[in-house]
Parts: C-alpha cells; sequence; structure tokens
C-alpha cells in the first residue's frame, strides 16, 4: 500500500501541476487583455485631455470675440437707455446687463401686477419696463420707440 500511495500522490501531483499552469496561462492571458485595454484607455484619456485643452482656449478666444461684437454693437448702434433697458436707433431693445438684442417678451410680476417684460438669456428673470415710476408692457414701448 506504501506503494501505491506514493504513485497516487504522484499522480496527483503531476495533474495539479498541469491545472495549475492552465490556471496560470490564463490568467496570463486575461493579464495581458487588461493591459492591453489599459493602454488604449491611456491613449484616450491624453486624447481628452489634449481636446479639453483646445475646446478651453476656444471657449476663451470666443467670449473675447463676444466681447468685442457687443462692444461693436454698443458703439456702432449708439445705444440709449430707455424704460431700464438699451435700444438703437430703430428701437430694438438691448439687454441692460450684457448689452446683447433681446427678442423673448415675457410675463413679468411688479408689485404684484403682471406686466410684459423683456426677457434675456442672461437672466432668470424678465426685465419690467418702466416710465416715470410706472410699469410699461414691453410690445407697447417698443412701438413707441420704434415710432409706430
Amino acid at each position: 500500500m506504501i506503494l501505491f500511495d506514493g504513485i497516487e500522490k504522484l499522480i496527483n501531483e503531476h495533474g495539479s501541476s498541469v491545472i495549475l499552469k492552465e490556471r496560470i496561462e490564463l490568467a496570463n492571458e486575461k493579464f495581458a487583455i487588461l493591459e492591453q485595454k489599459l493602454s488604449v484607455s491611456e491613449i484616450r484619456a491624453h486624447q481628452l485631455e489634449a481636446e479639453n485643452k483646445l475646446l478651453k482656449i476656444d471657449n476663451e478666444q470666443l467670449k473675447i470675440q463676444i466681447k468685442n461684437l457687443q462692444d461693436q454693437i454698443h458703439n456702432s448702434n449708439l445705444l440709449t437707455l430707455k424704460y431700464g433697458v438699451y435700444w438703437d436707433k430703430d428701437g430694438n431693445p438691448y439687454c441692460p446687463k450684457c448689452k446683447t438684442p433681446i427678442s423673448q417678451i415675457a410675463w413679468a410680476t411688479h408689485i404684484n401686477r403682471q406686466i410684459q417684460g423683456l426677457k434675456c438669456t442672461c437672466s432668470p428673470k424678465a426685465f419690467v419696463l418702466i416710465e416715470n415710476g410706472e410699469p410699461i408692457h414691453a410690445p407697447d414701448a417698443m412701438r413707441r420707440l420704434a415710432g409706430g
């Protein structure tokens, strides 16, 4: 029996080493695949970082261009302040905050009274137009300034 015990032990150890070798090969294959995926991910991360930097630069340049265009609009149209907003010579309203053209009319509340004001994208609320301390509907102000 001792002889058979040694043979059995040798068979088990040989079988275990074959299984262990297969498992190690499988783990190495998975590791190689993960290393490849990591390398691809790192390359993509570097590409995205570079793209992000370029987009930030573009964004800053566009902000400067917008500011310059706003200044040109202001200077070329000689905007005047009336009813609490700016107006060009043709009676078109401009935002009092950012001086961009306003085309949206929206309802606003002025001392518990609903009034049609002008809404700019730079502000969460519509601007209530005021004449002599009283609110005036935006369409009425626009007609007056357009000469109608």
